[in-house]
C-alpha cells in the first residue's frame, strides 16, 4: 500500500494538470459501495491538499472534480439501493457486509436526510449510507440535495489538513518539500490501512 501511494502521489506531482481528474476518479470510486473499502482516496486528499497548499497544484480543477466524484459516487450508489429495495437488507448476498450495513441503517433512522451530509465523515460506512439510503426508498430529491450538499462540505474538509500543513512547509530547507510532502501522505495511508484492518477483524 506504501508503495502504491508514493507511486500515486509522485504522479500527482509530475501530472498537475491531470491532479483533479485523476482525484475525482479516486473519489468516485471511494463513494461506491462495495468499493470504497479498497480505494485509499482519503490519504491521498491529504497528500493533494498539500500540493494545492505549496503551489504544485491548482484548487480549482482539484475541488471540482473531487466534488463531482463524490456526488457520482453516492448517486450511483443509492440507485443501486433503490434498484435492489428493502427487501435487499435480508439478501444473503450482504452477508458479509450486515454489520455495515446495519450501522448504516441505524444511522439513517436516528439522522433522517442529514445521514446522507454526516455519513461523509463516518469512515468505512460512508458508501454504505447512500445504498441504504436507496434501500429504504428516501426521496431521489431530498438525497441528492443532500449528497451535493455533503459532497460540498467533505471536500474541503479533507483537504484543508494537508493545505494547512504544507502553509508551515514553506520553512523547510530546498530539496526537502516533496520528500516530506510525500512521507505525510504515507503516513497518513499507513493509518488508514491500520484502521481498515483492525475494523475489518472485529466485523469477522
Amino acid at each position: 500500500m506504501g508503495g502504491l501511494a508514493d507511486r500515486l502521489t509522485a504522479l500527482l506531482q509530475n501530472h498537475p494538470e491531470q491532479a483533479g481528474l485523476i482525484i475525482g476518479l479516486l473519489v468516485f470510486a471511494e463513494s461506491l459501495a462495495f468499493v470504497g473499502f479498497l480505494v485509499p482516496s482519503t490519504a491521498l486528499l491529504l497528500a493533494m491538499g498539500a500540493l494545492v497548499g505549496t503551489g504544485v497544484v491548482a484548487p480549482g480543477p482539484v475541488l471540482i472534480f473531487a466534488i463531482a466524484g463524490a456526488v457520482a459516487g453516492d448517486a450511483i450508489s443509492y440507485e443501486l439501493g433503490r434498484w435492489m429495495g428493502p427487501a435487499a437488507l435480508r439478501n444473503k448476498a450482504l452477508r458479509r457486509h450486515r454489520r455495515t450495513v446495519a450501522r448504516a441503517r441505524l444511522f439513517i433512522h436516528r439522522a433522517g436526510i442529514l445521514a446522507m451530509v454526516l455519513g461523509r465523515f463516518t469512515g468505512p460506512v460512508r458508501s454504505f449510507v447512500p445504498l441504504v439510503g436507496g434501500m429504504l426508498q428516501m426521496g431521489r430529491l431530498r438525497f441528492q440535495i443532500a449528497n451535493l450538499a455533503g459532497a460540498v462540505l467533505w471536500i474541503p474538509v479533507m483537504l484543508a489538513p494537508g493545505f494547512l500543513a504544507a502553509q508551515g512547509l514553506t520553512l523547510l530547507p530546498a530539496g526537502m518539500l516533496e520528500p516530506t510532502v510525500t512521507a505525510l501522505a504515507v503516513g497518513g495511508l499507513a493509518v488508514l490501512v491500520w484502521r481498515w484492518r483492525r475494523r475489518a477483524a472485529r466485523s469477522r
